[in-house]
Formats: C-alpha cells, structure tokens, sequence
C-alpha cells in the first residue's frame, strides 16, 4: 500500500506582488507527518531567490492563528518545510517577494 501522496498547486508570477502579502489556504490529508515543498517565480517566470514563505496553522474552531515557520527560497527559488500536521487544523502558506534583488529588472 502506498501510503505517499502528491499533490501539488501552481502560484503564478502575476500573484506575487512586491511589497504585498500573499496568502494561500490549503488542508493537509490524514498523514500526521508532512513535507511542503515548492518553488517560487517571477513575474517573467524565473525562480525568485530570497522569497520567504510562511507558513501559519489556523485552528478551525476558534480562528486562531500560529505561524509555525518561515523559509527564505534558495537560488532555484525552492523551499521546503517539514510539520505534524493536525486534521482539526487549517495551513496558509504567505509568500513574501524577495527585499535585495541581485540584477537590474530583476524584480519579482
């Protein structure tokens, strides 16, 4: 039995706003141990080196959040987070543009 499951969503550049943040609400399957990971791109679909992405848990019941953690994307704009995750619990993942750009236009 396999017990893996994948599944992925795209955010595309033209969602990540400099200057603005970003939220995106998702639930976790029944698996109590997960691993989120992703990659972030710019506006001109390159990958967003210095991005950070948050992530918060959201309890259900009386709508209280708790950022769990934060991530800064590398220089092919992944991350990855790893949680136990909770069935009575919803995610947001925030997506932070990166501050410091390396380049002229380079600008997410």
């Amino acid at each position: 039995m396999d017990c893996h499951k994948h599944s992925s969503f795209t955010i595309r550049g033209s969602r990540l706003l400099p200057c603005r943040e970003n939220h995106f609400d998702f639930h976790l399957g029944r698996i109590n141990f997960q691993i989120i990971k992703g990659t972030v791109y710019c506006l001109n679909q390159t990958p967003s080196a210095g991005a950070a992405v948050q992530i918060t848990q959201v309890d259900m019941v009386n709508h209280t959040s708790t950022v769990l953690g934060y991530a800064i994307t590398d220089e092919a704009g992944r991350y990855v987070f790893s949680l136990e995750a909770r069935p009575d619990m919803k995610y947001e993942i925030s997506v932070f543009a990166p501050l410091i750009t390396e380049g002229k236009g380079d600008i997410c």
